[in-house]
């Protein structure tokens, strides 16, 4: 005989600690093998993105993204890049506020690095919400490139915790 539970909201037997959640609801992933190039300083789309529904607007979301192979090709002198998430897909808005992002590369050319980021958001909505990673040359005259020669796998994780 199969058994199943469902629930939207896990509280610990002591309650919810402050600042603290519950639990994970559900998670979303999605990945990219597929490189993504910019020379803009605005923010232009890696094409990785992932769609969650919460279960409650008090829940909170949290995001993983990871991205092998993150750098400069071409250029000369310094070079620096940045990688944001939008809520709301490319046109939506930053999670979050700083002029770069999330994550701000320095470099040279041919200089690439494994990239990782780790946010919690607070969408406060229960609609479908898409998260999108962008990405935009800060400083110099290189191609900011993510997941460089299409060769490994990008991800971004979407984990709702209880709050």
């Amino acid at each position: 005989m199969a058994s199943e539970l469902r629930v939207d909201r896990i509280i610990p037997t002591n309650g919810v600690p402050t600042g603290g959640g519950g639990g994970i609801i559900q998670i979303i992933s999605n990945t990219s093998g597929t490189q993504a190039t910019s020379q803009s300083t605005s923010w232009s789309t890696t094409g990785l993105e992932a769609t969650i529904t919460p279960k409650s607007t008090s829940n909170k979301i949290l995001i993983q993204v990871s991205g092998p192979m993150t750098g400069f090709a071409g250029g000369s002198g310094d070079q620096q890049g940045a990688l944001k998430i939008y809520r709301g897909g490319s046109g939506g808005t930053s999670v979050e506020g700083s002029v770069n992002g999330l994550s701000c590369q320095y470099g040279h050319n041919g200089e690439y690095s494994d990239v990782h980021i780790l946010y919690l958001d607070s969408p406060a909505t229960t609609s479908a919400t898409t998260y999108t990673v962008m990405m935009r040359r800060v400083q110099g005259d290189s191609t900011y490139s993510f997941i460089r020669n299409s060769q490994q796998t990008g991800s971004i994780i979407l984990m709702e915790v209880s709050a």
